[in-house]
């Protein structure tokens, strides 16, 4: 009798891991693609585009808020789509990044860069050099409008807030 119910469960239980992985594949596919800090550093130099670090922390409850509430809004994704070749770093972790031909761990690359928080954003240049960074939580709006500020290069020209002004809806 178990051998029937065990059976009968095996193939159940295979498509409700298949379809859960079609899921994930497909959520992934519609949503932000990450890269590898070497691959982004590469593309961002091939393609005159930036970078953006995201360096988050597993038990981050505005990492988990930012990857809920911010990464699937369209307009967040077009916006990273656009300018930057998006990389995350746990800072806890010990998987290696290469950073301007420096190999670093997630540890590390927190501890070098002075990352006092949890999400904080990395803006790079097509040349490896850090813009600037910003800490915290951003609210959908105000984080598309900072993506196209520095990587539209208006940072250079003017302030975010009167960048900000100029390009309200």
């Amino acid at each position: 009798m178990k051998l029937k119910y065990f059976l009968f469960l095996l193939p159940l239980v295979a498509l409700v891991a298949l379809g859960a992985y079609n899921g994930d594949e497909a959520e992934e596919a519609e949503g932000i693609t990450w890269y590898s800090m070497k691959e982004a550093q590469d593309l961002a130099a091939e393609n005159n585009k930036k970078v953006l670090v995201y360096a988050e922390a597993v038990w981050c409850t505005y990492c988990k808020k930012m990857e809920n509430e911010v990464f699937p809004k369209q307009e967040v994704i077009d916006s990273i789509a656009r300018y930057y070749y998006p990389v995350r770093v746990d800072i806890e972790s010990d998987k290696k990044h290469e950073f301007n031909e420096e190999t670093l761990t997630g540890s590390q690359f927190a501890q070098k860069y002075r990352v006092q928080g949890t999400p904080t954003f990395f803006f790079i240049d097509e040349g490896g050099n850090i813009l600037g960074a910003q800490p915290g939580y951003i609210p959908p709006d105000v984080f598309t409008n900072l993506l196209a500020f520095v990587g539209s290069d208006a940072h250079e020209r003017v302030s975010f807030e009167e960048y900000t002004e100029e390009n309200k809806n």
